[in-house]
């Protein structure tokens, strides 16, 4: 059961963006399908576990927010043999996922959970490790202060997240059709750097690069989303599914910013950040 962080309050002149429920539900139905897909996140993770060669640490307990199918779990465990990895995931399914993948993670380390509310006490792991999935929380502040909440003093906080040019392309196009919210407002790291002063962590870092994807055809792009549950959540969006008119036409403006040399591409700013529990 999850526990309510008494600390926070609940912000009512910024009601939620993001419709948590629907997440859930993208994650929970791209769960069996999410790593023939999931090339961008699991390179992104791959990147981020090799931070940890250059970092002084020897964790004890670890703990993976937003595991999905556990595609860190193995590289942290080898990275620390001796230490306890828990796995989180709002999406049951993903965890399900996760558990079937890795046979050494037990049932009470795999936590349905929502980052926001953390139902684990203050000062309970020596590294907190995120791999893209601050893009779904509603308050970044909100999230961080769990984070750190969590943290034991001199743990390290390591993560990555999508910065506001992710996905340009896709939301240029939209912006041609409709004045619906069809891509996330993705936070500048800049921003990501304040909030962990907010949160207290010290001696933080923040970097960023570009990953762009490249698609033969414009379906595959969007499957690739789709089943990799990265589908617009904005409790404003238009609801519905697509038309073949739309499709036709969002695919037309796609070739005008997204479309070099016969690929459709799809750019990703990922966000790296690490610091230190107070």
């Amino acid at each position: 059961m999850q526990q309510t962080n008494p600390g926070v309050l609940l912000d009512l002149l910024n009601p939620p963006r993001l419709d948590k429920r629907s997440i859930i539900n993208f994650f929970d139905n791209a769960a069996k399908c999410y790593d023939n897909a999931a090339i961008l996140q699991e390179e992104v993770a791959r990147r981020l576990l090799e931070r940890l060669h250059y970092m002084r640490h020897q964790p004890e307990t670890i703990i993976d927010l937003g595991c999905g199918t556990g595609k860190a779990l193995r590289g942290l465990q080898k990275a620390y043999p001796q230490a306890r990895v828990h796995a989180v995931d709002m999406s049951q399914q993903m965890l399900k996922r996760a558990g079937a993948n890795y046979r050494w993670l037990s049932r009470k380390r795999r936590v349905v959970a929502d980052m926001e509310c953390l139902p684990f006490a203050e000062d309970s792991f020596d590294l907190v490790f995120s791999s893209l999935a601050l893009p779904w929380c509603n308050d970044l502040n909100l999230a961080l202060a769990e984070f750190a909440r969590v943290a034991r003093p001199g743990a390290l906080i390591l993560f990555t997240s999508f910065g506001p040019a992710t996905l340009g392309e896709l939301a240029l196009s939209w912006q041609a059709l409709d004045d619906h919210p069809h891509v996330h407002p993705f936070i500048d790291m800049h921003d990501i750097g304040d909030a962990m002063m907010a949160a207290g962590f010290a001696q933080p870092v923040v970097d960023a690069e570009t990953i762009r994807m490249e698609y033969r055809d414009f379906r595959s792009l969007l499957d690739d989303l789709r089943q990799t549950g990265a589908s617009n959540a904005d409790v404003s969006r238009r609801r519905g599914l697509m038309t073949p008119g739309q499709l036709r036409a969002l695919e037309e403006n796609y070739r005008q910013y997204g479309f070099e040399q016969g690929r459709f591409v799809a750019s990703c700013e990922v966000v790296y950040g690490h610091a230190w529990a107070g």
